[in-house]
């Protein structure tokens, strides 16, 4: 499920002619979101 949202973000970002260093940001942004949320919910368990 994650590689099919990053997939659709990167081709989404591409078609809007979104300038590569700004993909990788918000690729990497969302990947440490993703990252932060994943230990924050197994915290609480």
């Amino acid at each position: 499920m994650g590689a099919f949202i990053m997939a659709s973000l990167d081709n989404g970002m591409s078609m809007l002619d979104v300038p590569t260093f700004w993909q990788y940001i918000v690729k990497g942004a969302i990947l440490l979101l993703a990252v932060w949320m994943d230990s924050a919910t197994k915290r609480r368990v």
